[in-house]
């Protein structure tokens, strides 16, 4: 069994306790391997170290290739092996060296309280766009700073996108109506709040009926 802790491609939405706990319960009865596909959530993104540890679930192996390698550029594996005998890892590329790195970027994360930055940074981002209450904005939501804004239409989505890059600020989307934010772990209180102050004056361009000399779609 494969899930990602929170949806990323899809709109990054985040599971309900009682869903997890049930899907661990069916994995324990019927004896199947839970894999945390951790590319987006893992290492420290949601403001704990894997996304998982949010949710009542213990995987067996964690996938951290791709998006969460980089970050952790010593985790060359495709999986971390958390329990079962050794013919569930795949050893992959990585050498000695690569594996010190991994040690010492985790170790970084921790010593430098970077989850409780991204907790408390992260908490500070959903807040302040919240509170603002932009025009077309039906949802905001996320853990740490793995943040989604969703707006009531694609195409509004994708004028705040342009709008937001025109500014200096670069977005992406996921889902059918949602972009992404993903500040990294190190983000000062000042960046979440001049990247914050920069979405919502791109909002208020498209909610305007401008993006820099440009007409925008009306929205119903």
């Amino acid at each position: 069994m494969i899930v990602e802790p929170i949806q990323g491609e899809g709109g990054y939405r985040i599971p309900s306790d009682p869903f997890m706990e049930e899907l661990a319960a069916v994995c324990a009865e019927h004896d199947v391997l839970l894999i945390a596909d951790e590319i987006q959530t893992g290492l420290g993104r949601t403001g704990e170290l894997w996304g998982s540890d949010h949710f009542p679930i213990e995987p067996d192996v964690y996938h951290v290739r791709e998006g969460a390698a980089r970050r952790c550029d010593g985790l060359q594996r495709y999986g971390v092996l958390r329990r079962g005998g050794a013919d569930l890892l795949d050893v992959g590329a990585g050498d000695v060296v690569a594996a010190m790195q991994g040690v010492l970027t985790i170790d970084t994360i921790r010593e430098a309280n970077l989850l409780e930055n991204a907790r408390k940074r992260g908490r500070a981002l959903v807040e302040t766009l919240s509170d603002a209450e932009p025009e077309g904005v039906a949802d905001v939501r996320g853990l740490g700073l793995m943040v989604a804004v969703e707006f009531d239409a694609t195409d509004r989505r994708e004028a705040v996108i342009e709008a937001a890059l025109k500014r200096g600020l670069l977005t992406l989307g996921c889902g059918h109506r949602s972009i992404r934010l993903l500040p990294p772990l190190d983000v000062t209180e000042r960046e979440i709040d001049l990247g914050a102050e920069l979405l919502c004056a791109a909002i208020d361009d498209v909610a305007s009926g401008f993006v820099g000399t440009r007409r925008c779609t009306p929205f119903e």
